[in-house]
């Protein structure tokens, strides 16, 4: 019934617009001296990193995409804090946002760390292609019922309700330009573009529904779709660069170096930024292929693991042998 969408709703922590809302003494300070364009950039990059991290906000859980989060905290995470200033400022939610990059780059975890960050319901994860049916107008009920909670949760609570995000991933598959597919002789696709543009239209008034479109080929989708109001804040996720890639191989190595399964030399090798680190000889990695890495030397430890000297410790041989079997895509 209704009562139970509203039973379990939760809204932003009072502390976050605490945070966005109140200038400290170090942030006035700041302002008062006149910085040059580097270190004012400089300066805005490390408010946004304490921003994020005093609002919950993990750098530890997805590395390598540090511009990215802080594109989110700006963009998106800002304005939800501090509504109050927001509507001051005659600002509305941004409410789509659109990932593109290679596969294998964090797209999709990143736009799950996104609704973990903005105390969102569990996100609605639907891959592009599953959208589509054989049988007419099935594929466009689908998209209206996929906005259907948060609609009804916002007539029950309006500003009260809880944020609902949807992520699209392959969007290409479904929202390509209208007219463009010849082999679609229904017409499936390009209504399916009318609908989901008319559910985003349609809820422009909510403010509870945040829509995050995936893709590999952002040049294939229709205009439309990325006008403001829409998918209007727009993120490169790229491949890894050097200090990503050190970030990333922490993560993935940070268990089997709390559980002491690594040996010194080889965390000294994953942690060498030098031209005989890891990090350095992974260029052109994506973040799947980083942790396929980790995981190639651990198979190499447990596979030694079964003699009964061998305790399968990840070592630099292992490492090595790993370099050898997984390669960028």
């Amino acid at each position: 019934g209704n009562d139970s969408v509203v039973e379990s709703i939760e809204p932003l922590p009072m502390r976050l617009q605490e945070i966005f809302s109140i200038k400290g003494p170090e942030l006035e300070q700041e302002n008062q001296v006149e910085a040059s364009p580097t270190t004012a950039a400089r300066d805005t990059d490390n408010t946004l990193k304490k921003l994020s991290g005093a609002a919950g906000m993990s750098f530890d859980q997805v590395g390598g995409l540090d511009d990215q989060l802080d594109a989110i905290v700006r963009r998106v995470f800002a304005s939800r804090a501090n509504a109050a200033a927001a509507k001051r400022l005659g600002i509305s939610h941004v409410r789509g946002i659109l990932m593109s990059g290679p596969p294998g780059c964090g797209k999709t975890l990143l736009a799950r760390e996104l609704a973990r960050l903005l105390n969102a319901r569990e996100p609605q994860i639907v891959n592009g292609p599953e959208i589509l049916d054989r049988y007419i107008g099935q594929a466009e009920k689908t998209i209206r019922e996929l906005f259907a909670p948060a609609e009804l949760e916002y007539m029950i609570s309006g500003d009260d309700s809880a944020l609902h995000v949807i992520i699209f991933d392959e969007m290409d598959a479904i929202a390509r330009k209208r007219g463009t597919m010849s082999s679609d002789t229904t017409g499936v696709r390009d209504s399916v573009v009318n609908q989901l543009l008319a559910v985003m239209d349609g809820v422009q008034q909510a403010n509870n529904v945040l829509v995050v479109g995936l893709t590999n080929r952002p040049e294939l989708l229709d205009p439309a779709l990325l006008r403001p109001g829409r998918l209007g804040v727009q993120l490169r996720v790229e491949l890894p660069d050097l200090n990503g890639r050190l970030a990333i191989l922490r993560i993935h190595t940070r268990q089997m170096k709390e559980a002491e399964g690594m040996s010194l030399e080889a965390i000294d090798m994953l942690e060498d930024a030098g031209d005989c680190g890891i990090a350095a000889r992974t260029e052109h990695y994506s973040k799947a292929e980083l942790a396929g890495l980790v995981r190639s030397a651990a198979s190499f430890a447990l596979a030694r693991s079964m003699d009964a000297e061998a305790d399968g410790v990840v070592t630099v041989q292992d490492l090595e042998k790993a370099l050898q079997e997984v390669h960028p895509f």
